[in-house]
């Protein structure tokens, strides 16, 4: 395999080194294979097996790794089975050169106190009459976003999780109930709590499968002809689980060099696209038309009663900035905070 990597499964054998309690045959073969190539373990002796026959608990599911990653990852086993015979292996990457994907933070606009904010829009004639007119503005700017992050609560940026619409009260009391069975039976590993644990899992299987089947129905008699196709399309897609959420670039690489900070995707995606639309990717007959219509004089003088040449007035303003959608720019700068103060 090319490396780094890491290489998870199930390998079936015993080991006294990951934790066993005796070593097999299959065990040793491991044991080799770890030694041949110079291979790391990342186990750290966590039970991750249960047999339910013999309602004992073993370490067959082991995580393998090249040397330069052992000590980035930390190894941990969750403690629910989830309906399964293994538990859940989670690995954990300790290092924080790497930038997980987020959703752009955005005010929450439903819960704002919008007579707060008024009372911190302090305006000034100073502010608008700098001869400077970036000044001016990005004196206003400061002052509205001053305002808004004292009276409009933001979102976390956090990518949301999965919705699942069968999730009610009955799946969810019939979940802990399995769990708290779970807990029970591994802390005293009966015959009796064993059977306990079982019916709990089936009646919790039960549920949800109901639940499911419900759902499932009620959502597909929503899909009527009175939608709209845009709506309709968006609800098939959510039945085909193709539903996408906002997913941020994490990393790219540029001439051999891998780019992970948000500062250097950006300036790589901006020369990437710069060098794209630059004059360079032009055919030689468009430079050369190019060359004679720059030459031309152009005449800008032209009557002041035309319709684009008339100042705008209030009234414009105002209709223009409240028929526009809700937009978020990138320094949190919004239309609506503008409307308040107009």
């Amino acid at each position: 395999l090319p490396v780094p990597f890491i290489i998870l499964g199930d390998f079936n054998g015993h080991n006294t080194l990951w934790g066993s309690v005796d070593t097999n045959a299959r065990g040793r073969q491991v044991e080799k294979l770890l030694d041949d190539h110079s291979l790391c373990l990342l186990n750290n002796s966590s039970f991750t097996h249960f047999h339910p026959a013999t309602k004992t608990f073993h370490t067959i599911d082991l995580a393998i790794c090249s040397p330069s990653l052992a000590p980035y990852w930390d190894f941990s086993v969750s403690d629910d089975l989830f309906n399964s015979d293994h538990f859940p292996i989670i690995l954990t990457y300790s290092r924080n050169d790497f930038n997980f994907p987020k959703r752009p933070v955005r005010f929450i606009f439903d819960k704002a106190d919008w007579r707060l904010f008024n009372s911190h829009c302090d305006f000034t004639q100073d502010m608008v009459r700098q001869p400077d007119v970036n000044k001016a503005v990005d004196s206003e700017t400061k002052c509205l976003l001053k305002a808004a992050n004292i009276a409009i609560p933001k979102s976390s940026g956090n990518l949301p999780r999965l919705y699942k619409p069968w999730w009610n009260d009955n799946c969810k009391a019939a979940k802990k109930a399995q769990r708290r069975a779970w807990d029970k039976f591994r802390r005293y590993p009966t015959t009796a709590n064993h059977i306990a644990f079982k019916r709990a899992k089936s009646f919790f299987r039960k549920i949800r499968r109901q639940s499911k089947n419900g759902s499932v129905q009620k959502y597909v008699g929503s899909i009527q002809g009175h939608l709209s196709s845009k709506r309709m399309w968006e609800k098939v897609r959510k039945i085909l689980g193709t539903n996408t959420f906002y997913h941020g670039i994490s990393f790219l690489q540029t001439n051999g060099q891998l780019v992970s900070h948000t500062k250097g995707i950006a300036n790589t995606l901006g020369s990437a696209f710069a060098n794209v639309s630059s004059g360079d990717s032009y055919s030689q007959t468009f430079i050369h038309y190019k060359k004679q219509q720059e030459k031309r004089r152009i005449d800008f003088n032209t009557l002041t009663s035309l319709a684009y040449n008339v100042d705008f007035s209030l009234h414009e303003l105002r209709r223009a900035i409240r028929s526009s959608q809700p937009t978020t720019l990138l320094d949190l700068m919004v239309f609506i905070m503008t409307c308040l103060k107009i």
